[in-house]
């Protein structure tokens, strides 16, 4: 019981972290890109993000194997490297100045935001609305006018996530099938 809990407060937080996703995007429209308040919407919702990934993969953990883990790895390292490149901005430094590091985010950004809703997809606990949304999210970004959107997009996605872990609607009962042995 005190796992399902954790998973259902993670994914609350990732259902958070989604919400304040969101608020990049009127952000952008009324200050501009890389405003404050835009950067500072970021900033708090890779930090939610990365904690509330460890609810949505936990949910999923008896359906996803290695390609899963795998996933989750990359996905949570550009959670992180995003949220230190937008720190870096935040202070007036250009994370392009970073080198590798940066070409690590984008690298890792891109591959876990192609593989996250691919691996959800897959696992069929969730509806497939979201990742589809996710899916749909990397290519508007290409769309002249259309990149401030992106972030509304991706925060629809990870907070309907979000919310179907904590919820639990679906995430109790793959959890409680799992074979998987949490000891203390």
């Amino acid at each position: 019981m005190a796992i399902e809990k954790f998973i259902r407060t993670m994914g609350f937080i990732a259902l958070i972290g989604g919400i304040i996703r969101i608020g990049m995007t009127p952000s952008s429209l009324i200050w501009g890109g890389d405003s404050d308040p835009e950067l500072l919407c970021a900033f708090i919702a890779n930090i939610f993000y990365t904690v509330g990934t460890f609810g949505i993969f936990l949910a999923l953990i008896d359906k996803i194997g290695k390609f899963g883990y795998f996933t989750f790895l990359v996905v949570t390292l550009s959670h992180i490297l995003v949220t230190c490149t937008v720190w870096s901005t935040m202070l007036g430094t250009s994370p392009w100045e970073w080198g590798i590091i940066k070409s690590l985010e984008i690298g890792s950004g891109l591959l876990g935001m192609i593989l996250f809703p691919i691996v959800i997809l897959r696992a069929k606990v969730f509806p497939a609305w979201p990742s589809i949304i996710l899916l749909i999210m990397l290519p508007v970004g290409f769309v002249p006018f259309m990149g401030s959107w992106v972030a509304t997009l991706w925060g629809v996605g990870y907070a309907a996530l979000g919310f179907f872990t904590w919820k639990g609607k679906t995430a109790s009962k793959t959890i409680a099938k799992s074979d998987v042995k949490f000891s203390s």
